[in-house]
């Protein structure tokens, strides 16, 4: 079967992991978002030396790398020129270490794998405030190209994306566009496979496979609904981490053309 062109908000790097570049939504008041500036991935440790000219050529000025210390350890972002401007801030939902264990268990099936991915995401939203503060801090301050990105670029990073669109004034429908997304990162199960595969053997179905390696409306959803619980709205969650009518302004002045 001959394979579908991909999304042009990809950035063909090779190695690269579910690379994306998340500029070119509308906002509500009439602007859009500049591309160029703005990209999300995951893990860059398969990225080989002769692409990384390709890599540079993005001028990313901060790499926000949301990984665990036992991930980095795993698989080490290159320590040269251009990857030189990476930031450390370390995102651990304790429900997946629960989702890594669930693999163990051959009772347990993709549904079940679900209701972790939903408990992930709701974490993720509640628990880790200080890192999406820090993660932003390094947003207001960069000139140039901004790049955040945790092992696969999709829950912890997707979160990210999420609420950075929404201080740009991204609709809710374009949010979750570009969420889904990650589906069409066929990369993300063709290495995540062989590691399913060498830790758990052949406890892991098709299913949960998928329903891992990719995302599902309702995973993103559970975020935002845990983050109009506590907050009343995205514009409340930001304010709280220090992404105040002010900051929104100035990241809107420098992202988004009108």
């Amino acid at each position: 079967m001959e394979e579908q062109p991909r999304d042009p908000r990809f950035v063909p790097i090779e190695g690269s992991l579910n690379f994306r570049d998340f500029g070119g939504y509308q906002t509500r008041d009439g602007g859009v978002v500049k591309k160029g500036k703005l990209f999300r991935c995951g893990s860059l440790s398969f990225i080989p030396d002769h692409a990384y000219d390709d890599f540079a050529k993005l001028d990313i000025g901060v790499i926000c790398d949301l990984r665990r210390d036992d991930e980095v350890d795993m698989g080490p972002t290159p320590s040269i020129h251009p990857f030189l401007c990476r930031v450390h801030i370390p995102i651990e939902p304790g429900s997946s270490i629960q989702l890594r264990e669930s693999f163990k268990n051959p009772d347990l099936n993709h549904e079940d794998r679900i209701e972790f991915m939903l408990e992930i995401t709701r974490e993720i939203a509640r628990d880790h405030i200080h890192a999406y503060e820090r993660l932003f801090a390094e947003l207001l301050n960069v000139q140039n190209g901004f790049l955040l990105h945790c092992s696969a670029g999709k829950d912890r990073t997707g979160f990210g994306v999420a609420m950075i669109l929404s201080a740009l004034g991204v609709s809710e429908e374009d949010i979750f566009s570009d969420y889904l997304l990650t589906n069409t990162a066929s990369e993300l199960l063709s290495v995540m496979k062989p590691s399913f595969k060498k830790n758990y053997g052949n406890t892991v179905d098709e299913e949960s496979l998928k329903v891992t390696s990719g995302v599902k409306q309702e995973y993103l959803k559970a975020a935002l609904d845990q983050v109009n619980q506590e907050h009343g709205s995205a514009e409340g969650y930001l304010d709280v981490i220090g992404v105040d009518s002010q900051a929104r302004a100035e990241l809107k002045a420098r992202l988004v053309s009108y």
